[in-house]
C-alpha cells in the first residue's frame, strides 16, 4: 500500500513536470541573435506567455524539427525560410518578426599567408554543412570572382572549426565572429564578414499560420520586445546569464554583440513599414534560383497581414 502510494506521488510529480501540450514551440539553436528569448527562458517568463523554448545543436535540425512537425516557430535566417518554405508547401509561413541584422557577426577568418578571399584559391575552407554556411560560401566566391571549384571545402560544425584550424587541417572558416576570439590566439584573421554583404544575413521568427494564432502571435513579439529591453537595459547583470546559457565567453559575447543590429520595435518598423523586408526577401530568392539553391516555384507570401502587425 506504501509502495503504491509512493508511486502515485511519483507519478503525479512528473505530470506536472511535464510541458504545457498548448504551448507554442520555438526552435532555435544557440546564437546570441536569438538571445532575447534565452534570457526569457533563463528568467521563467516563457511559461506565463505559453512559450517553450526547444533548443537545437544547429540550424539543420530546427528545419528538421520544422518539417517534422515538431515546432509551431522557429528562429531562422532568411535563406533557411526560403529553403523550409520550398521543401514543406504544408506550412503555411508566416515572418512575424526580424530578429537582428548581421553586421559583421558572421565572418571568414584564414591563416597568413591569406590576407584577401582572392588568395583562397586552392586553399582548404571549413564551412558548416547549412543553407547559411551555403550562402555565405557562395557570396565569397561572387566578390573574390572564385568558383567552388577554385577551393577545397570541408564541412565542418561550428564547434569543431577552431580545433581543425589550430591542427592544420583548414586554412580558413566561415564561422560565427564567437569564434573569433579563439581562432586569432591560433594565428587566423578576419578577411570578410557580414558588412560586406549589408542586409543580407537576417534572423526572423517564423511561424506557422495553421499552429500559431493570432493572439499567440502578439504574443511572441511582446515577449521578445520585452526580454531585449531587459537585456539591453541592464547588461552588467543580464551577460552573465547568456554567457552561462549560450556558452560564451566576455570576448565571444562582446565581439558577437557588436557585429550585431538587434530587431528592436525601431528596426521592425523599418523593415516591415518601409518594405526593406520584401526588398530583402525577393532580392534572396532571385539569388537562390539563379544559384539553384531553391526550385523556382512561386510560394505564398511571407508578410504578415497589417492585423498582425498592429498598424
Amino acid at each position: 500500500m506504501v509502495r503504491a502510494s509512493i508511486l502515485l506521488l511519483l507519478f503525479v510529480a512528473l505530470l506536472g513536470c511535464q510541458p504545457d501540450p498548448e504551448a507554442i514551440r520555438v526552435g532555435s539553436n544557440r546564437w546570441l541573435g536569438y538571445a532575447p528569448y534565452y534570457l526569457a527562458d533563463d528568467l521563467g517568463l516563457t511559461n506565463p506567455s505559453g512559450i517553450r523554448m526547444v533548443e537545437y545543436p544547429n540550424a539543420t535540425g530546427v528545419l528538421r524539427g520544422f518539417r517534422n512537425g515538431m515546432l509551431d516557430a522557429a528562429m531562422l535566417t532568411l535563406d533557411e525560410t526560403l529553403l523550409l518554405q520550398g521543401s514543406a508547401p504544408d506550412l503555411d509561413l508566416e515572418i512575424i518578426l526580424v530578429a537582428n541584422v548581421s553586421a559583421g557577426a558572421d565572418a571568414l577568418f584564414a591563416r597568413a599567408p591569406v590576407t584577401t578571399i582572392t588568395e583562397l584559391k586552392g586553399r582548404r575552407i571549413g564551412v558548416e554543412n547549412t543553407a547559411l554556411g551555403a550562402y555565405f560560401l557562395s557570396r565569397v566566391l561572387d566578390h573574390a570572382q572564385l568558383t567552388i571549384n577554385d577551393l577545397q571545402v570541408i564541412s565542418l560544425p561550428i564547434h569543431e572549426q577552431v580545433a581543425a584550424f589550430t591542427d592544420d587541417r583548414v586554412d580558413a572558416v566561415i564561422t560565427f565572429a564567437s569564434e573569433g576570439p579563439a581562432l586569432e590566439n591560433n594565428g587566423a584573421r578576419r578577411i570578410f564578414d557580414s558588412r560586406q554583404l549589408p542586409g543580407e544575413i537576417v534572423d526572423v521568427l517564423v511561424v506557422d499560420r495553421n499552429r500559431v494564432s493570432l493572439d499567440q502571435r502578439r504574443r511572441l513579439k511582446a515577449l521578445w520586445f520585452d526580454a531585449l529591453h531587459a537585456w539591453q537595459s541592464d547588461r552588467a547583470k543580464t551577460d552573465s546569464r547568456l554567457r552561462t546559457r549560450l556558452g560564451l565567453s566576455h570576448a565571444a559575447l562582446e565581439v558577437t554583440a557588436g557585429g550585431l543590429l538587434m530587431g528592436d520595435e525601431a528596426v521592425n518598423r523599418e523593415w516591415f513599414e518601409d518594405g526593406q523586408l520584401r526588398r530583402s526577401i525577393d532580392r534572396m530568392r532571385l539569388y537562390m534560383n539563379e544559384r539553384h539553391l531553391l526550385d523556382g516555384t512561386r510560394h505564398h507570401d511571407l508578410l504578415p497581414s497589417c492585423e498582425v502587425l498592429g498598424c
